[in-house]
């Protein structure tokens, strides 16, 4: 049987592949982001913004801890976003960044999502 820890190391596996099809395996059709119920096409089309906006963006789980129905993670970015993110003027310069989020699972779907993403790293690297 699947842990909660094995379904979530495949999430981000199906995320680096852009494979959005089978993005459903993963996060529940009623999905919730920073307490916006935005549902499952809500979630795909933030997702294919970001690989549009950041061609090169891999998800890679740095740091990770799980309970019965949450997960916690510390996701780490090397990426090169085409132009403004997050409000900042990024233009294509290479950027090292973290994200910290928590997903809250229900029958082993992703249901709600917490995250932040540190902005300040990129504004200290911006210079």
């Amino acid at each position: 049987m699947q842990t909660l820890n094995d379904i979530y190391l495949a999430y981000p596996d199906c995320l680096n592949r852009q494979d959005f099809d089978d993005l459903g395996t993963f996060v529940d059709d009623t999905v919730e982001h920073n307490g916006w119920p935005i549902g499952l096409s809500g979630y795909r089309d933030m997702l294919e913004n970001d690989f549009t906006d950041i061609p090169d963006l891999r998800f890679e789980a740095e740091i990770l801890v799980s309970e019965a129905t949450r997960v916690a993670a510390r996701l780490s970015f090397d990426c090169t976003p085409r132009a403004t993110f997050m409000d900042l003027p990024v233009n294509g310069r290479r950027v090292q960044l973290c994200e910290h989020v928590f997903y809250e699972f229900e029958h082993m779907k992703i249901r709600r999502v917490w995250s932040v993403i540190d902005k300040a790293a990129i504004e200290r690297q911006l210079g």
